[in-house]
């Protein structure tokens, strides 16, 4: 099958229309963000900075960066949530796609296998309670047990790519909330010590993100 064939079959299946729809609601993200440029300037560095954060240091670091900041409780969930949607709607159909061995994409190799690797862990424990499992699964604030781990559980579950994003979302919507409350409180409690005390909460949240990253990719190359 030549590159051309491939790609049109790959369009054509049920995981080239999710990725379609990733791209999709990333463009309308990037649209929405040159809004706000234009219409609410003052706003724009931090929705973008705590978009980022979510990407590279996870959910906390994000959800952290939009309170510290003064952002509404509303403002920080909506944009966390969305950009992890994104997420979900661009890295589930690769993993899939990956796992049936269409695409071979060197750069998301590693991604993948760690994927893998997490998913098959954990499958078996979560297979006994069902979507419910997945969905807690998902929700728990651990480490690799966020909505792109929680795709590839679900996928390996033999569940339908609908059920799968649809208990995922509503897992890490749910997730979202709960860590916004939490740190808000934390944030909104540690202020009373220091004005500065909330990006203090930020960086450490950082830097445990770095330093765990950092010990489980030792803890991988060891012999």
């Amino acid at each position: 099958m030549n590159t051309l064939s491939l790609l049109q079959k790959i369009l054509n299946s049920n995981e080239g229309k999710i990725f379609a729809l990733g791209v999709f609601l990333l463009l309308l993200y990037f649209v929405l963000l040159g809004a706000i440029f234009f219409y609410f300037q003052e706003y724009y560095k931090t929705i973008a900075a705590m978009s980022v954060s979510n990407v590279i240091f996870g959910r906390a670091a994000g959800l952290s960066i939009g309170l510290a900041a003064g952002l509404s409780y509303e403002v920080v969930v909506f944009f966390n949530f969305y950009i992890e949607a994104v997420m979900v709607f661009l890295l589930y159909p690769l993993f899939v796609l990956s796992w049936k061995r269409f695409i071979d994409f060197g750069f998301l190799k590693s991604w993948v296998e760690s994927s893998k690797s997490y998913a098959a862990k954990y499958h078996e424990s979560i297979h006994k309670y069902g979507i419910f499992g997945l969905l807690l699964f998902v929700w728990f604030p651990f480490w690799m047990t966020g909505p792109i781990v929680g795709c590839a559980i679900g996928y390996l579950m033999g569940l339908r790519h609908f059920i799968t994003l649809s208990v995922v979302l509503v897992g890490t919507l749910v997730a979202t909330v709960c860590w916004a409350f939490f740190l808000s409180s934390l944030q909104e409690w540690a202020s009373s010590f220091s004005e500065y005390a909330p990006w203090i909460i930020v960086a450490v949240i950082v830097v445990l993100v770095i330093l765990t990253t950092l010990y489980r990719t030792l803890l991988t190359k060891k012999p």
